[in-house]
């Protein structure tokens, strides 16, 4: 592949490729961290205007810089992903990565702190130590990783370096402030003095005399070389070689954290620039004391099975074992995955074994597969330089591996590894999307899909409850970002919605409930209730039925219906209309019976004494049993006082499983006596007879007793006659009477008429 570049201003410096390294040793992978606004992308412009890379520094307003390329950066300026800038210095590679400082994009910065084994905290002189700063500094601390200190911007008028450097040794040197001490001291005129070159005229000033004997002292005992702590003890002067030597050692050891000054680039001259203040100095500090890929300890490996394997080597003659750190797609060359190989050689159009395991949190599932590598390109920003192979230590660009995502292991399909996957913030902000159009909508999937290859922090979830498409990402800015590059890279315009949480309902205590069934759609009606009680169990147990019915009073076809019936109301929510999560246990008492209405009577048209038309007959005789009933009559008020047995007048219910007859009152406010015919209310046959000597006679033709009346006191009632009591329930069959509006009836006495034996 030919080498490809952009508008970069810089861009005819000398190509690092030049140089191309054959061994470990000639390889420097370097980290910038620090927190947004520090100065990294304009300190890694300095180092590359330092090393030749770039013949003019670019700046970050002017959109011009190696780091900062993609067009969502120009836009917002700073740093939204990891970027590699490769220098050569004195033979040496320093692959030199940027990362962003936003805390939204805590990804990129896991990935270039895997990729690198050594990092470089960059402070601003001007700005105090945040707090994520600090905890970055833990992090890499829990990972043994090798750092040092950069001021920046001291060419700022409210600049302090003696002030910062006091910052540094508070909040970074933990029990020892001596392991954080300044490499060179700014001076007035514009350059540095460096404190470990000993060959230099005598100080006179005490202050930073003292500052050397500080240094010297911490780099010898941090060292940890006996020769070198023998000399500084015993007053022999040491030699610079041997001061650098132990302070590799201390940087190695993580015990010695060097601080060092910087300025930018001075851009006063038309198309050139100046290396800034410190850029040659901390240029020369990473190729001579910074550890080399042979030096730091490699990450743990495995078989895809999970099989342990032996713990890999820095060797370029190992077996293969590489790593995806970053994934992106280019318009030109298309997908582009940066690799850190390990151990090895990767070589161009070769076939690797790709496997991916651990991410199922986040929405990456485990895979394993063979690929063949494309062609391997050096990458300084955008622009990208063709490379013949990749050696152990090494982080170059792959082309062409379509299923390959961030943080996959690349190894060789004959002895397949899995490196130990690094770890990752979980995503905590939702975005609910939806396509704007349907053109978007057949694009969406492809393009989710792209995007969650990219990002390891990026979580994509299809909600089945409240069925929204939901983008789980690190914070607004990271959101921003991705529906940005979905939109310009993708070609998938989408919509943000708001997102629905997706609540669940539990059981906060014991609880009781009785629901009926009643259907009635001719032949034979259904009747059933069912009474269910539940109580809260321990978190995670789950959903539990229990079965109370004893003595066969239900049969067991109807159980499972219950259970079915409570479960799917446990899917649709109870009080709010959402799930039941560990909803507890649940118990039902359940009744059902089957009812069989009886015959229902002609309609009377007979009329009363007093003229008016005699009540007509209730039409409840296919309610429920349970059920109360008043039946409507046509009778007045007025009608009540005159008529003879006007007191039998509605349908007198009486309690569930009883044989009580109907109750008719006998006489009227008139006193006249009431009955002398009586008519069965239900077959109406007449009798003459009183009910008494009638007691012994046949059911009637509906199979229920005979319910005598007097004649003109048949079921019915006089209008605004009170219903039955509430306590009471309807039966059919049993009929009863109460006096009307100030009717006597109760007082002068009841007669039973009728009987349960019929």
């Amino acid at each position: 592949m030919g080498d490809r570049t952009t508008g970069h201003s810089g861009a005819a410096g000398r190509e690092p490729e030049a140089g191309a390294p054959t061994r470990p040793e000639q390889i420097r992978n370097v980290v910038l961290v620090g927190h947004s606004g520090a100065g990294k992308t304009t300190l890694a412009e300095s180092l590359a205007l330092a090393a030749g890379t770039v013949g003019r520094a670019g700046r970050v307003q002017d959109g011009s810089t190696l780091s900062d390329y993609d067009d969502i950066e120009h836009r917002q300026q700073r740093s939204v992903q990891l970027s590699l800038i490769p220098l050569l210095h004195a033979g040496i590679k320093v692959n030199l990565l940027d990362t962003p400082g936003y805390a939204d994009f805590t990804g990129e910065l896991r990935a270039g702190l895997r990729a690198a084994d050594a990092a470089l905290f960059v402070i601003s002189a001007t700005e105090p130590i945040d707090a994520p700063t600090r905890d970055l500094w833990a992090q890499c601390d829990a990972l043994s990783l090798p750092r040092a200190l950069v001021v920046t911007r001291l060419d700022a008028p409210q600049a302090r370096f003696a002030a910062t450097v006091e910052q540094c040794r508070e909040a970074f040197g933990g029990g020892d402030p001596d392991s954080v001490l300044p490499l060179h001291l700014p001076q007035p005129d514009g350059t540095l003095l460096a404190l470990l070159d000993t060959g230099t005229e005598p100080l006179t000033d005490p202050e930073t005399e003292a500052a050397r004997d500080r240094l010297i002292g911490a780099v010898a005992a941090e060292s940890e070389d006996e020769e070198l702590q023998d000399r500084y003890l015993s007053g022999t002067p040491l030699d610079p070689k041997s001061l650098l030597q132990g302070l590799e050692r201390a940087i190695a050891r993580g015990a010695f954290h060097p601080v060092l000054a910087t300025a930018a680039a001075d851009h006063a001259t038309a198309g050139h620039s100046t290396p800034g203040l410190g850029a040659a100095e901390l240029l020369e500090l990473l190729t001579t004391a910074f550890p080399s890929p042979a030096d730091r300890p490699l990450p743990a490996v495995t078989g895809p099975d999970g099989a342990d394997r032996v713990p890999l080597a820095c060797d370029p003659e190992g077996p293969l074992a590489a790593e995806v750190v970053k994934t992106s797609s280019d318009p030109y060359v298309g997908r582009l995955s940066l690799v850190r190989v390990f151990s090895g050689t990767l070589r161009p159009d070769i076939a690797v074994h790709v496997s991916g395991h651990g991410r199922e949190d986040h929405g990456h599932q485990d895979h394993d597969l063979d690929e063949r590598v494309g062609a391997l390109s050096s990458p300084s920003g955008r622009t990208l330089h063709s490379a013949a192979q990749a050696v152990a230590g090494d982080i170059v660009s792959v082309a062409k591996l379509t299923r390959a995502e961030t943080g996959d292991t690349l190894s060789d399909p004959g002895k397949p590894l899995l490196v130990t996957a690094w770890e990752l913030p979980d995503p905590l902000l939702p975005v609910a999307v939806e396509a704007r159009s349907k053109a978007d909508e057949d694009k969406l999937s492809q393009g989710l899909a792209r995007l969650v290859a990219e990002d390891p922090t990026l979580r994509l979830e299809q909600n089945p409850d409240t069925r929204q498409l939901v983008l789980w990402c690190l914070g607004e800015a990271h959101a921003d970002v991705l529906l940005e590059r979905l939109r310009t890279r993708y070609g998938v315009s989408v919509d943000q919605v708001p997102y629905t949480v997706p609540l669940r309902e539990t059981f906060g205590s014991t609880g009781h409930g009785r629901g009926r069934h009643v259907k009635q759609s001719g032949g034979h009606g259904q009747f059933a209730i069912c009474e269910i009680e539940v109580e809260p169990l321990p978190v995670g147990s789950g959903f539990e039925f229990v079965d109370r019915i004893v003595g066969g009073a239900v049969p067991r076809q109807f159980i499972p219906s219950v259970e079915k019936g409570v479960r799917a109301q446990l899917a649709r929510g109870v009080g709010a209309g959402f799930p039941w999560w560990t909803c507890g246990s649940a118990w039902s008492t359940a009744r059902r019976t089957r009812w069989t209405p009886p015959t229902r009577p002609s309609r009377p048209r007979a009329r009363l004494p007093c003229g008016r038309p005699r009540p007509g007959w209730c039409n409840c005789w296919s309610r429920s049993p349970r059920s109360r009933c008043w039946c409507p009559t046509s009778m007045s008020a007025a009608c009540w006082a005159t008529c003879p047995g006007a007191a039998g007048g509605y349908w007198a219910p009486s309690r569930w499983g009883t044989a009580a007859g109907p109750w008719c009152g006998p006489r009227c406010r008139s006193g006249r006596s009431s009955a002398t015919r009586w008519t069965c209310a239900r077959c109406r046959t007449a009798r003459a007879a009183s009910p008494a000597a009638m007691s012994g006679t046949s059911r009637c033709r509906s199979r229920w007793p005979h319910t005598w009346c007097a004649d003109g006191a048949l079921p019915g009632g006089p209008t605004g006659v009170p219903g039955p009591p509430r306590a009471s329930r309807a039966v059919p069959g049993t009929f009863g009477s109460r006096d009307g509006p100030g009717g006597p009836g109760a007082a002068r006495g009841r007669l039973r008429y009728g009987s349960g034996a019929g």
